[in-house]
């Protein structure tokens, strides 16, 4: 695999971390991202433990492989993003990138008993039939919390909601994960601002829905547009 496709993965993968923390996705130092390593299904880069989302770089990204080997790179493995992530990306090698994030509206959501309302927003849509939902099982210190979220994407599945935590998303690059991450945040704040109305909320039908989400599913320009667009702004942002 060509160094070139290493560096691009990486500065895509650092630079959505700068992104996260423009829309204030971030928390403190923690939550983490991460990308199966072009060459090695059994490698994955992560984002070192310490540095602020809005200041990773690309030196900031270390491969780690599935024994915990830190492969290349400085730095080291915050346990419970090595334990996330390596569940999700052994379990599911069709989830090349994994985004976990405790970002406000998303982990609102998840601390409620209906979750993400799917057929209340057209941003929602997005996600109609493809969210997951798992109950808390404390801090993922371990191998077995690890693959137990890492089990908990299913087939056809691109979210996760973990109860009374946060959010994670998946996604075949960076620019469709940080696509699905946006998206879910922004689902999730409108319908929090709309519950907190106490109107009574419009709901679509079902089919309507499902129309919706395989529209969004067609296209597949979209997720790059839209991060080219969230690096530009962040490196003007940057100045």
């Amino acid at each position: 695999m060509a160094a070139e496709t290493v560096k691009s993965v990486k500065d895509d993968l650092a630079a959505s971390f700068r992104i996260a923390a423009m829309h204030g996705f971030n928390e403190g130092v923690d939550n983490h991202f991460s990308a199966v390593h072009p060459a090695r299904e059994d490698w994955f880069f992560l984002n070192r433990y310490g540095p602020h989302w809005s200041e990773i770089t690309a030196d900031d990204i270390i491969t780690v492989a599935f024994d915990g080997q830190v492969v290349e790179g400085e730095g080291e493995w915050d346990v419970t993003a090595f334990m996330i992530h390596r569940g999700c990306h052994r379990a599911h090698p069709g989830a090349r990138v994994v985004f976990h994030t405790h970002q406000p509206y998303a982990t609102a959501l998840s601390i409620t008993r209906g979750g993400l309302d799917t057929r209340l927003s057209q941003n929602a849509t997005h996600f109609h039939n493809r969210v997951g939902r798992l109950p808390y099982g404390g801090l993922a210190s371990g191998e077995e919390e690890g693959n137990r979220i890492g089990g908990a994407i299913s087939e056809g599945q691109i979210a996760v909601i973990l109860d009374n935590h946060g959010v994670m998303v998946i996604g075949r690059d960076v620019p469709e994960a940080w696509f699905r991450l946006y998206f879910f945040e922004r689902a999730a704040q409108v319908q929090v601002l709309a519950q907190s109305t106490g109107d009574e909320l419009i709901r679509m039908p079902e089919h309507v829905a499902a129309q919706a989400q395989v529209f969004f599913d067609s296209e597949t320009h979209a997720p790059a547009a839209l991060f080219a667009a969230e690096r530009r702004r962040e490196a003007r942002l940057r100045g």
